[in-house]
Order: C-alpha cells, then sequence, then structure tokens
C-alpha cells in the first residue's frame, strides 16, 4: 500500500493517512484492519534535513524511526516508551538509507539538529515512526521514500514553502517509476 500523510501533501496513487504520529496511526491502523491481506506499506513524503549539507530536494529511504524530541536532547524528558523502531528487509535499497525522526513538532534548533545529526539521523518527517509502529504491529514490511524539502533551522518553515510544489512533483516521479 503506497501512502502519504495528506492535506497539503497528498500525492497521485497515494493513500492519505493524516499529519503527525496519532492522525496518521489511527487512519493507519483503520487501513490495515479493513484490508488484512496487505502486505507492505511504502509511506512517501517531504522530509526537513537536520545536516545543512544535506542536498535540497536530494531523496532518500529509511526503514530506521524514531521518535525523540527536543527536550530528550537536554536531558530535561524521558520516556518509558522504545523510541526507535527498525524493520528488518532483504530487499535493496532503491536510494540511500537513513534514520528518519518523527515528532508532532516541526524542529528549529540548529543544536538538536548536529546532536541528531551525530546520533546518525539525518531526517525528519512527522507520520514515519507511526507507519513503522504501524508496520510492527500488523508484522507488515515498510519502508519511506522521502525528498528534502528544507533545512531543519529558523528558516525551515519558508524553505518548506519555497520547495514543497517541487518535492511533490518529485515525489510523484518516483510513484510513476514505481513497480507496486
Amino acid at each position: 500500500m503506497l501512502l502519504c500523510a495528506g492535506r497539503s501533501e497528498t500525492l497521485k496513487k497515494a493513500v492519505p493517512i493524516g499529519v503527525g504520529l496519532i492522525e496518521s496511526a489511527i487512519n493507519l491502523t483503520r487501513m490495515c484492519l479493513k484490508n488484512p491481506d496487505t502486505e507492505s506499506l511504502i509511506f512517501i513524503g517531504s522530509a526537513g534535513s537536520y545536516s545543512p549539507e544535506t542536498e535540497l530536494l536530494s531523496v532518500f529511504e529509511s526503514i530506521q524511526g524514531y521518535q525523540i524530541e527536543e527536550s530528550f536532547s537536554h536531558l530535561n524528558s524521558y520516556t518509558p516508551l522504545d523510541n526507535s523502531i527498525h524493520i528488518e528487509t532483504k530487499d535493496q535499497a532503491l536510494f540511500e538509507r537513513v534514520g528518519v525522526n518523527s515528532s508532532n513538532y516541526i524542529h528549529t534548533s540548529e543544536m538538536f539538529a548536529k546532536k541528531m545529526v551525530q546520533k546518525g539521523v539525518l531526517l525528519e518527517n512527522m507520520e514515519f515512526f507511526s507507519v513503522l509502529s504501524v508496520a510492527k504491529a500488523f508484522s507488515l514490511k515498510a519502508k519511506g521514500i522521502f525528498c528534502v524539502s528544507n533545512h531543519v533551522g529558523l528558516n525551515a518553515h519558508q524553505q518548506f514553502k519555497e520547495n514543497h510544489a517541487k518535492v511533490k512533483q518529485i515525489l510523484e516521479n518516483i510513484i510513476d517509476s514505481l513497480i507496486i
């Protein structure tokens, strides 16, 4: 099943699951219950890069998701939950594989971004951790394909707005080239 977030990021041939961790988890769980023959999930969407060296509009793939808030990196919070998921796959990657962090908030701190890169996490996307969580619960294959719309920092939202139409076109071109 090919998935996208929805709202301003609806993509042809992809089913919208909602924006953020909660909406996407609830809606994707409903879809999986209604479609028990589903074998795999491919989430396709935009992402911010924690590294300012990552080229805007570049494309990455992920099977590794995190749910880390900035307060955690400052030791101002903790979680009793497992905040990382890795989906095992023997499938060959279509693009370079990287780690992706998800949050209901879009981070703007360059210090947080540096810490994430140091920990080996390159991208931020609001829904991906939910997709992997649902995939794990239903024993499904899963991965994400992401186009970099912006760098995490104070200008993240402006960069996102400037690049979003190009990102959507790149993602739709990728969808056209996928054999699903």
